[in-house]
């Protein structure tokens, strides 16, 4: 995901200072919240790239010791980067809603990564019986690491925003069996699913699930298999029917006055058969390891819960990260 900024720059972090009758109506900022604000800036600046998970839950706690929205553009920065999209726009909207206060080329990129996020974020309604289950969100890209992510604990009904994908969300509860959801998520897309967890070592079902059905993902190689197997069973069948036109040709000239053309079509006619066995060989080894894949395909994903640095942004651009308030 791709909104304009970059970690280049970072001697260039912008430090701002809570000063004036400007900010009065602000939260008052505390020395917990000081003090959580600079280690997440620390680890955003850190040499060997920025730790957007660790940085994040700093954010988190900064601003639940003191609720002021110059921690906002920071902690949607880092939930951006972990595709907590849902969490991003929020933090972003609140955080333009003190316009006045901001430079007006950070305003504007805020503006400009809100109606990105808000185009592709996959809008999510999950369910959970009984209370105080966790989600634990895999999303599994074509390319990369699996990114993770953790919400909850889940009273009744929580809405989440995700990134567009596929994700394999696993809700657990001490004393109850793991439920699963797995999914194909277009952007833009809104569901829904209701989980009713069960008592672990009971015998019943994992989980009882209504809503969208989960389902295996196929790999591209079966993909490339199919097609390698047809490839190969077309041209099997083209030159087989050439080999049997070669041998209707030998039959007619093979009449002892055209001993020459004769043998060529033999020759011609054999090199058909062969590269014919050849062909239909290929396909049936190419269906036989195309049925391997497609059988043994994963339908659970574990991983530890660790997040890929996320490409970032184009060159040139400025990165928006307050060094202090």
């Amino acid at each position: 995901m791709t909104f304009g900024r970059s970690l280049n720059q970072v001697a260039a972090i912008a430090f701002w200072c809570a000063v004036g009758s400007a900010l009065a109506a602000d939260a008052p900022i505390t020395d917990e919240a000081r003090s959580h604000f600079a280690a997440g800036v620390n680890l955003l600046r850190d040499p060997d790239g920025a730790r957007y998970e660790e940085a994040y839950r700093e954010f988190k706690a900064a601003y639940a010791a003191s609720p002021s929205y110059k921690i906002l553009g920071n902690l949607a920065l880092c939930a951006m980067k972990l595709e907590r999209d849902g969490e991003a726009i929020e933090a972003y909207t609140s955080y333009l809603a003190h316009a006045a206060e901001l430079d007006p080329t950070e305003a504007k990129q805020v503006s400009t990564d809100i109606q990105t996020l808000k185009s592709g974020v996959v809008k999510l309604s999950v369910t959970v019986e009984p209370a105080g289950a966790m989600i634990n969100d895999v999303r599994i890209p074509v390319r990369g690491e699996r990114i993770v992510n953790q919400y909850g604990p889940i009273n009744g009904t929580m809405q989440i925003g995700v990134h567009a994908g596929h994700h394999v969300m696993t809700l657990r509860l001490a004393g109850m069996e793991d439920a699963t959801w797995e999914f194909d998520a277009p952007a833009g897309a809104v569901d829904s699913k209701r989980f009713s967890l069960h008592k672990s070592g009971g015998g019943a079902p994992a989980a009882k699930e209504t809503g969208a059905s989960a389902s295996r993902p196929v790999p591209a190689g079966v993909y490339v298999g199919l097609a390698a197997t047809g490839a190969l069973a077309i041209g099997g069948g083209i030159t087989g029917l050439m080999a049997i036109g070669k041998r209707s040709d030998f039959n007619a000239q093979n009449d002892g006055q055209h001993v020459d053309a004769a043998n060529q079509l033999r020759d011609q006619g054999r090199t058909l058969n062969l590269v014919t066995d050849l062909l239909l060989g290929g396909a049936l080894v190419a269906a036989g390891v195309t049925s391997v894949v497609y059988f043994s395909r994963s339908t659970s994903t574990s991983a530890s819960i660790r997040v890929p640095e996320v490409a970032l942004g184009k060159d040139g651009a400025k990165l928006m990260v307050r060094g202090s308030f």
